[in-house]
């Protein structure tokens, strides 16, 4: 009698995992994962929105710079876009037209003779536009442009915005409004709005 217990006892103590047991393991199992997942998933996101953050502000720094450096040493400033190289060696203004918080007024072109340009020529113009989402820019008064931006860069909007652009007056002064996004699907998507007013540090003297 004693044996039979013992041998019952063995055997009710070596039983496996009930149904129940297994549902519920598996259950906290998938969960953990899909924790882990998701907080990989979003790691990954935020890498790659943080790269798409640098390339832009990369992209954009040496696009601004090369303007602003033009802009501080330059003289002739006109604002607009023209038909003819000989139409951008003449100073104008754009500041008729009103600055908005829509992206209104402005123009979307502007030109100037570089610190190294040749005023008894129009063909040496520096211009800058914006054109297929892309910043470019001419260094022969329009007649041929490079591009400045990179193609994954897209800058939906950019205007241009000239004071005392007039020889032998006001100080010339440019205001640029730029908006732009950049991102490889809908949830790296970055959006940058830059506005800067650069004054020009040479005379403003008729050539």
């Amino acid at each position: 009698m004693s044996s039979f217990l013992n041998i019952n006892t063995h055997k009710e103590n070596s039983r496996g995992f009930t149904l129940i047991e297994m549902i519920v393991a598996m259950s906290i199992f998938t969960i953990v994962m899909l924790v882990i997942v998701g907080a990989l998933i979003s790691l990954d996101n935020a890498a790659r929105k943080a790269r798409a953050v640098r390339v832009v502000t990369d992209n954009l720094s040496a696009a601004i710079d090369s303007m602003s450096r033009n802009i501080r040493t330059g003289s002739t400033f006109h604002c607009g876009c023209e038909a003819t190289p000989a139409a951008y060696a003449t100073p104008k203004d754009c500041s008729a037209s009103p600055m908005t918080n829509t992206g209104g007024g402005g123009e979307a072109c502007f030109a100037i003779e570089g610190p190294n340009g040749n005023s008894s020529t129009p063909l040496d113009q520096i211009v800058y536009r914006l054109y297929g989402n892309r910043i470019q820019r001419s260094i022969d008064g329009g007649s041929n442009y490079l591009y400045l931006t990179a193609p994954e860069l897209t800058v939906n909007d950019l205007r241009f915005f000239v004071y005392g652009s007039t020889y032998n007056q006001d100080q010339p002064m440019v205001t640029m409004i730029l908006r732009a996004v950049y991102g490889i699907n809908n949830k790296t998507l970055t959006n940058f709005d830059l506005q800067t007013t650069i004054s020009s540090r040479t005379p403003n003297f008729a050539p």
